[in-house]
């Protein structure tokens, strides 16, 4: 595993698009997105994407991430507990002959899937979204609490209050986390 940096996500689906013989959206989950689309270095080794993997892709995303002596090999979507309506809010690079489409998570939606994992490496990787595109903390409370809490999440509702609130204690405040505690109804 090694560190992969936005540049180089760049020059490898450049490469793709300039290959392809079709139109094609690839949707970016995960630690790619915040590599992707808010220029933050991180290791990784996996491409984590939203939906099937077409063929031509994938066959095309090996060949390129050799040729560029990058370690990186392509996911479909494990665990994966989104707050509803992701997709509306994603973002979208194109490339220069524009057969790639690449969608990424708005940096909200990609919050609060880490939040829903719960890792202490994803809450580092926000930090690091912060520091380069800061969060508005009543979005992304609005959010996690219409969208996720009452919609789509997964498991115990507590634990990823917890969650959030671990990172909303990394990325502000004690004023601001005792507002956040309130409106979370913890």
């Amino acid at each position: 595993m090694g560190t992969v940096s936005q540049k180089e996500l760049k020059k490898l689906f450049k490469n793709i698009d300039a290959k392809l013989t079709s139109s094609i959206d690839v949707y970016i989950i995960g630690g790619a997105s915040a590599i992707l689309g808010y220029n933050v270095m991180k290791e990784t080794n996996d491409i984590d994407i939203d939906g099937g993997i077409d063929s031509e892709f994938n066959r095309l995303f090996s060949a390129e991430a050799k040729k560029l002596k990058l370690d990186l090999y392509l996911s479909s979507k494990g665990v994966f507990s989104p707050p509803e309506n992701y997709r509306e809010r994603m973002r979208k690079k194109t490339f220069p002959k524009k057969k790639l489409r690449v969608w990424y998570l708005d940096q909200y939606d990609l919050a609060i899937s880490k939040i829903d994992r719960g890792i202490e490496k994803d809450l580092e990787d926000l930090k690091r979204v912060h520091a380069k595109s800061p969060f508005e903390v009543n979005t992304l409370v609005e959010i996690f609490n219409n969208e996720y809490i009452k919609v789509s999440a997964i498991g115990n509702p507590r634990e990823k209050m917890m969650t959030l609130l671990d990172l909303v204690s990394m990325l502000f405040d004690e004023t601001v986390l005792d507002k956040v505690k309130k409106e979370i109804g913890f």
